[in-house]
């Protein structure tokens, strides 16, 4: 549905992060390759500070 990995042999779709405005629009999306991939936390704060601009 999200284009989101799935990944048999670690039990599961792979984690994301998704971060939607007010309208429902994907601002955001951030697909990991394992469950220690995140992006950091300034990249999410400056995508943030950003969405009512």
């Amino acid at each position: 549905m999200l284009k989101q990995e799935v990944k048999p042999l670690k039990l599961g779709r792979m984690p994301a992060l998704l971060i939607i405005d007010k309208q429902g629009i994907i601002k955001y999306a951030y697909y990991s390759d394992s469950m220690s991939d995140i992006p950091d936390n300034e990249e999410i704060f400056e995508v943030l500070k950003n969405l009512n601009k």
